[in-house]
């Protein structure tokens, strides 16, 4: 159902009831290219050759077959599908609804591979993710999609699902647009007015009131990270919302200021769900606030360790956030590794950046993580408004005296939505409005500070050489091989690392 076709007479003997086809989409990467593509985060590159899966599309489908309708989803970059195959597969499976997940780098290739089968299909096709959430307008004039489902979704998904089965047995004379004016949360291409955009929609009140992800549509093995060497892996979203205003960050805007946690036994359900049902044991857990809420949260590692599912599990914290009986009760419920976002090493830079954490909390995070003997992650932001080569040597050398596990130097990336895109589009620091360069592992953007942009990239391949080339760090990598199968996965991941950052190539 085009927008072309919303005022198309409904046909005599529609039945009250239309079950429609919904296809839930990752288009396919015309580089080869993989991402890190999630609803709710910014998107990258893969660095050490971790592919993702698409558990925000997984809600979406599971609210459409809650709903009475026929999902499915094609991960075409998982599973190496061509534009010219999916473009078959969507013409022979005709349906009626199209929602497809992009990210700022991704978005042209996205909208390129949307352009090839938009011929081939009547369908209303829909853009979902941070990247169309900041700029609806924008992501609209710019692609062939008809429409924005902007921030969180799934309740927006749920009311045009029911508004399109009413629009298709409406009478003649009803205006043919009043079906989308109704719904909050979206932007559409209103046929010879322009765009449009309704009321914004509120985050969901609860989010144990969302379906468990239809994972049962999903490729799960092709989902793979270095850190599980023994299997696929998945994600789960305990909870959504941040309250924190980084300057660099757009979790807020997408989920909302306020953290909202999943009951512990609808957290557990799923778990249960994952290992009972697909045989998955090692979890993700995607969100920057899962030990915001202490007791909450020491509630959740009890239940999941009573539950005794023999999963592993990694997930990211404050450094603010985290205690030595915390960690310790995380590890006896199957937590391996944690990971931190430490930022800079550079005073003045950390606080500019309103994350609100100091250097003695992370240099502590990290001696507790160890101490609790978990493996521990730190991820470094390099160019950041104020960055100089002083800067940058100071966070490096701050990365060493904390001695965490792993770490990454990120370059930093002004994505739109954040507080940084627009303090770079005021001042003028964008060196391009090329989206397939706005990513944090293979190119830079910003010019804030002292370097340019090559320097930039010049300064994050010194970084990660600096860290990870140091004879006792390497030693200490081969220590902790427990496995054959750890030793080829960390190989991959480091040959991937060597090609993607230290020599500067995607």
């Amino acid at each position: 159902m085009s927008m072309a076709n919303l005022d198309a007479p409904a046909a005599v003997g529609v039945a009250s009831r239309l079950m429609m086809k919904t296809l839930f989409l990752n288009p396919p990467s015309v580089s080869g290219q993989i991402y890190m593509k999630e609803i709710g985060r910014c998107g990258r590159k893969s660095v050490a050759g971790e592919l993702w899966p698409q558990t925000g599309l997984a809600y979406l489908a599971a609210v459409a077959e809650r709903e009475g309708h026929e999902a499915r989803i094609i991960d075409a970059m998982a599973i190496g599908m061509s534009v010219e195959t999916l473009t078959e597969a969507v013409a022979q499976w005709d349906p009626d609804l199209i929602v497809a997940n992009t990210t700022t780098p991704t978005f042209r290739n996205d909208a390129f591979v949307i352009g090839e089968f938009r011929e081939r299909t009547e369908a209303l096709i829909a853009w979902t993710g941070t990247h169309v959430s900041a700029l609806p307008r924008e992501s609209l004039e710019e692609s062939r999609a008809d429409l924005v489902l902007i921030n969180e979704a799934e309740e927006t998904l749920a009311e045009l699902l029911e508004a399109m089965e009413r629009n298709l047995t409406r009478h003649r004379s009803e205006d043919p647009v009043d079906f989308l004016r109704a719904i909050k949360g979206i932007a559409w291409r209103e046929v010879g007015s322009g765009i449009a955009l309704t009321e914004p929609r509120p985050p969901g009140a609860s989010l144990d009131s969302f379906p468990l992800p239809a994972r049962h549509l999903l490729p799960n093995d092709a989902y793979r990270m270095p850190f599980f060497p023994d299997g696929p892996f998945t994600t789960v979203i305990p909870t959504r919302g941040c309250p924190w205003p980084c300057t660099f960050c757009r979790a807020g805007a997408v989920w909302g200021k306020r953290v909202r946690e999943r009951s512990v036994d609808n957290i557990v359900q799923e778990l249960r769900q994952i290992v009972e049902a697909h045989g998955i044991r090692n979890i993700v857990f995607m969100t920057d606030s899962l030990t915001l809420n202490r007791q909450w949260a020491m509630d959740l590692f009890t239940a999941i360790r009573e539950a005794a599912l023999g999963i592993q599990w990694i997930c990211n914290s404050r450094v603010d956030a985290v205690d030595l009986p915390l960690l310790e009760a995380m590890k006896a419920a199957g937590c391996v590794l944690v990971s931190y976002g430490v930022e800079s090493g550079d005073p003045a830079i950390l606080k500019a950046t309103r994350k609100g954490v100091t250097l003695d909390q992370s240099r502590e995070a990290m001696a507790l993580t160890r101490q609790a003997g978990l493996t521990s992650m730190a991820y470094f932001i390099l160019g950041l408004p104020g960055e100089s080569w002083d800067t940058v040597k100071r966070s490096i050398a701050f990365a060493k005296s904390i001695r965490p596990d792993y770490v990454n130097f990120h370059i930093a990336t002004p994505f739109p939505g954040t507080k940084l895109y627009k303090q770079a589009k005021a001042k003028g620091w964008l060196t391009t409005d090329d989206w397939n360069d706005y990513e944090e592992e293979g190119a830079a953007v910003l010019e804030a500070g002292e370097l340019t942009a090559a320097e930039l990239m010049k300064a994050q391949r010194m970084a990660m050489r600096a860290f990870y080339m140091r004879p006792n760090r390497l030693v200490q990598e081969l220590l902790s091989l427990r496995s054959p199968a750890e030793f080829q996965a960390k190989a991959r991941a480091g040959w991937k690392m060597f090609k993607t950052v230290f020599r500067g190539r995607s």
